[in-house]
């Protein structure tokens, strides 16, 4: 029996391997989007425990040069916020585009999966039939030398 070649074989392979590093690079752009969403709620939360302190300080009484020092210091923090949010927005692009190519990279290794998986089915019915035609050719000849004559009325 001949053995089942898909000539494509090569050419899956590939794309199952471009699908694994679709996969990978999906995996690293999450983790950066959450590694960058965790500092910018750092940011927010260290913000928020400054406002806190520094209005707590007012009311037990501040010099006007530490509020200045504070809000300056709120300031940088609102500023470092803003480019945060920016670094947390390209993150969520890059998942995005990584997660279209994923898709894109499984569409084209499932297409090949189906191919393989069809001509397989057709290597199994030409296996059949050629099977068949050996059942065949093997009854003819029983009959034509007369081995098969004696139990060819018995079911």
């Amino acid at each position: 029996m001949q053995k089942f070649g898909f000539r494509l074989e090569s050419v899956r392979n590939l794309k199952v391997q471009m699908e694994d590093n679709a996969k990978n690079n999906m995996a690293l752009a999450s983790r950066e989007l959450e590694k960058q969403k965790e500092f910018l709620t750092g940011l927010q939360t260290t913000r928020e425990s400054s406002i806190s302190e520094l209005n707590s300080k007012v009311d037990q009484g501040i010099s006007i040069s530490q509020i200045r020092a504070y809000n300056n210091y709120l300031s940088f923090l609102k500023q470092k916020i803003t480019v945060q949010k920016e670094n947390v927005n390209i993150a969520r692009i890059q998942v995005d585009i990584r997660r279209e190519s994923l898709v894109k990279a499984v569409q084209e290794r499932k297409i090949l999966d189906k191919l393989r998986e069809k001509k397989y089915d057709e290597f199994l019915k030409e296996q059949s039939k050629a099977e068949q035609l050996l059942i065949d050719e093997l009854n003819s000849f029983k009959f034509k030398d007369g081995s098969g004559e004696k139990n060819a009325g018995k079911y």
